[in-house]
């Protein structure tokens, strides 16, 4: 009688093999998603890459060389690149937009670029959003600075310096009393006076911007901070520089900035230099500069206890 072969040997060997090729699928499996992962994440560093490119030539001009606007519109912006899809920045680029200087960029629409690059146009812009700035809130945010600027010259003379009060009005730099109301209870306020407490209408008179630099002064006082005004030596060496190119209208507006910040002696050269100027001598005008820079080079504002910060 013929012997049984024994099959366990091919049996045990394509069990092994399985099992390999098992673990072997299962390794690729759960590795896959991480090389699709790294192939689009390098498709995506080319695509900036040529991208940046692109934008630096064709439209930082308009679009400013960090997406800021110039002659355009801002697009490192967080509200623009939060609330614009891919599909819609693609689109605006490919056609243009009717009825503005924005042109038509795709080869499809008579453009200098394939939709490839158009691609790679939208990847740089998209590159933006991780930091990109709120344009919008930093407007509405108000300068301090400026705010300070236009409180003396509207508010400090019921409200007293530094907002400390008068007998014409109750003191403003009062941080208890700041917290109660919010920015646009100050906007309002502000903007459409009390008249019947002798308090002007202001938004007859200052700009939304002018208005929103008062609060921001205020909310500096509010945390018991103070605002110091920059002193007028660049101001000054811009209205030397304009008499010397002969331009007296920019002279003058850098001196009425100049005088803004000055005071003293400092402020009686420049209104001496600034009559200078309104009568045509220039000569007088730079002489009265000068001086009044080498006080301000020197510290020495004319012996009023002030500053160069005001």
């Amino acid at each position: 009688m013929r012997a049984r072969e024994d099959y366990s040997r091919f049996i045990m060997a394509a069990l092994v093999l399985t099992i390999a090729i098992l673990v072997s699928f299962e390794l690729y499996i759960r590795r896959e998603p991480q090389r699709i992962a790294a192939d689009e994440k390098r498709d995506v560093l080319i695509a900036v890459t040529v991208g940046r490119s692109l934008y630096a030539q064709n439209c930082a001009s308009c679009h400013g060389e960090q997406g800021e606007g110039v002659d355009a519109p801002a697009l490192n912006d967080k509200k623009f690149l939060a609330n614009t899809s891919d599909e819609t920045i693609f689109s605006l680029i490919s056609s243009g937009v009717p009825s503005t200087e924005m042109p038509a960029w795709s080869q499809v629409h008579g453009g200098p670029f394939t939709d490839e690059q158009v691609r790679q146009l939208v990847a740089f812009i998209r590159s933006w959003e991780p930091d990109a700035p709120d344009r919008e809130a930093e407007a509405m945010a108000g300068d301090p600075v400026e705010g300070l600027v236009i409180y003396n010259s509207t508010c400090i003379v019921c409200h007293g310096e530094n907002g400390q009060g008068t007998d014409l009005a109750s003191a403003l730099n009062n941080p208890e009393r700041l917290a109660q109301f919010d920015d646009e209870w100050y906007i309002d306020t502000i903007t459409d006076g009390r008249p019947s407490q002798g308090m002007p209408t202001w938004g007859t008179v200052l700009s939304p911007k002018q208005v929103r630099d008062i609060v921001a002064l205020l909310r500096v006082w509010e945390r018991g901070e103070t605002v110091e005004l920059p002193g007028p030596q660049a101001a000054i060496t811009e209205a030397l520089h304009a008499l010397e190119e002969g331009d007296l209208h920019a002279a003058e507006h850098a001196l009425g900035e100049a005088t803004q910040a000055a005071s003293g002696e400092v402020l009686t050269l420049l209104n001496e230099a600034l009559e200078a100027i309104e009568a045509g001598d220039r000569s007088a005008a730079e002489a009265a500069l000068l001086q009044a820079q080498e006080l301000v080079g020197s510290g020495d504002m004319g012996g009023d206890g002030h500053d160069d910060g005001g």
